[in-house]
């Protein structure tokens, strides 16, 4: 009896780790959607709950579902084991009660997961991938009609940017951002708005837009709340703020390429009165079944406007700022990765945030990137887009003038060889600080490469190459993308004077 009970458990163990091809096939870490009828009469947007548990082995997440629209309800889940997940659904309506299962299978080549935070400082992808962000911003790229949103995927898809900060929300702002959206996301009479009745469509179209990033392995930093708002969005309330936020966590928090910014420009004084960010921020870090990325943008770029970003529910620190030199210290401060995520634009408004050359705007990723933060570019110049509107791509996407995109790629190809998250910054100034042209950035894994750039011609680097033996040294014109010597050093203290502007010198241990 006990050898047959025996043989019965190793079977029923033989035939769980087998396929079972009757079951829905869904990638680890891709989504799994069930989609169900249910009642359509009042408002289901107010008046019907639904979610649904998940269950593998001793595993389970609990999911929150949405109505959208039609009497069609969806619940997204993003597996994050593989196996046989079991799911029971619920809800206040009876003809939302189900119960079934699927398979979650290996993840493709290309599909890496959602990205985690490693080494303190740094991000790699769930499957230990490494990951190197490059960003930019296109704030209103969804609001506005669909041929540039059309045309902005293409751009990006020939573009160095794996990360891009979006807002939800439409933006009212100069430099041709007042035009109207192509939609209101809830139902709008004159200058009325109904925040009880969403507009499918526009919730709709922004998920495919995320969808879409993803299959180009770009990351989506959907910023939840701006200030730029001429129809009332940044007002609605504490009440409807979180309807929303609940609402727009339900639909996107499956996609593994989504970031949560919660403002962009958070300190703006009247707009920091109007939402209640630890709220929101908390009720994200306790309600987010798949925990994505958390953080929250500042306007003025001193240490008394930033949000503090100790807190526990934000996970890496989103600040505006050019202020490289102290970038060490932020990262001590707060002990999480920090992205510059505006450090200024290239391009040609009177506005000193949006008029840097194409050399400063390139020159700033190797600042920000050997100062051990991730920089954002965006672009201000007026693009050719479309022949009715004024369209410039750090507002409304289309397409990049800009020469700055392909030396960032340059620069980025660089940064992806080297084990970033490994490394540590240093920074010598040889002048003021705040002067960012006479700061040389260090990055090393000391005894093993060493990473220096400085922005100007005439300036002194000095490093040690620490151990015995030699090193390969490479010395780069990153505007022009090419090397311009390569050659063996010996070990120990190494100086070297640059003779033209946004020199980069690579340094690597050899056998």
């Amino acid at each position: 009896m006990k050898i047959l009970t025996l043989f019965s458990v190793l079977v029923m163990i033989f035939m769980s780790c087998k396929t079972n091809p009757e079951l829905q096939k869904t990638e680890q870490w891709s989504v799994f959607e069930i989609e169900m009828k249910g009642p359509e009469e009042g408002n289901p947007y107010m008046e019907v709950s639904l979610d649904a548990v998940f269950t593998n082995g001793d595993e389970t997440v609990n999911v929150p579902g949405f109505y959208d629209g039609n009497g069609v309800y969806r619940i997204r889940f993003s597996p994050p084991t593989q196996g046989i997940w079991d799911y029971k659904t619920s809800g206040s309506d009876s003809q939302l009660h189900s119960e079934g299962s699927f398979e979650c299978v290996a993840p493709s080549p290309e599909n890496h997961g959602p990205l985690k935070v490693i080494n303190t400082f740094y991000l790699e992808y769930s499957d230990g991938s490494p990951y190197y962000g490059v960003g930019t911003t296109a704030y209103q790229w969804t609001s506005v009609k669909q041929s540039i949103q059309e045309k902005t995927i293409e751009t990006l898809g020939s573009s160095p940017f794996n990360k891009i900060r979006m807002c939800f929300f439409p933006k009212s702002y100069i430099y041709g951002n007042e035009t109207e959206p192509w939609a209101y996301p809830f139902k709008r009479e004159g200058e009325e708005n109904d925040y009880s009745q969403p507009n499918f469509e526009f919730f709709q179209n922004f998920d495919r837009r995320v969808a879409q990033l993803l299959e180009m392995g770009i990351q989506a930093d959907v910023i939840l709340f701006h200030p730029y708002d001429q129809w009332g969005y940044d007002k609605m309330g504490n009440d409807w703020n979180e309807r929303y936020v609940r609402y727009l966590m339900a639909r996107l928090s499956a996609y593994r390429n989504v970031w949560w910014s919660l403002a962009n420009e958070w300190d703006i004084p009247e707009f920091k009165e109007a939402i209640d960010w630890e709220g929101i921020g908390t009720m994200l870090q306790n309600e987010d079944p798949h925990q994505r990325l958390r953080g929250i943008h500042n306007w003025y770029d001193t240490e008394d406007h930033f949000y503090d970003h100790n807190q526990s529910w934000i996970t890496h620190v989103s600040i505006q700022s050019a202020r490289f030199y102290q970038a060490i210290e932020w990262r001590e401060r707060y002990q999480k990765p920090v992205l510059f995520d505006e450090m200024r634009y290239e391009g040609d408004v009177p506005s000193g945030w949006g008029n840097l050359t194409a050399e400063q705007m390139s020159s700033y990723f190797w600042m920000a990137g050997l100062s051990g933060v991730y920089g954002t570019h965006g672009d201000t110049f007026q693009n050719d887009s479309d022949s009715e509107t004024e369209v410039r791509w750090w507002a409304k996407g289309g397409t990049l003038p800009g020469q700055s995109a392909e030396r960032i790629s340059f620069f980025k190809s660089f940064m992806e060889k080297l084990p970033i998250h490994e490394m540590s910054p240093e920074i010598n100034s040889l002048g003021k600080p705040e002067n960012l042209e006479t700061n040389v950035h260090i990055l090393s894994k000391s005894g093993e490469v060493y990473l220096a750039y400085a922005a100007d011609s005439g300036m002194e680097i000095n490093l040690t190459l620490e151990g015995a033996g030699k090193y390969s040294m490479e010395i780069l014109d990153t505007w022009n993308m090419n090397s311009i010597e390569s050659k063996i050093v010996d070990s120990g203290p190494y100086n070297f004077t640059t003779t033209i502007p946004y020199t980069a010198l690579v340094f690597q241990k050899m056998d």
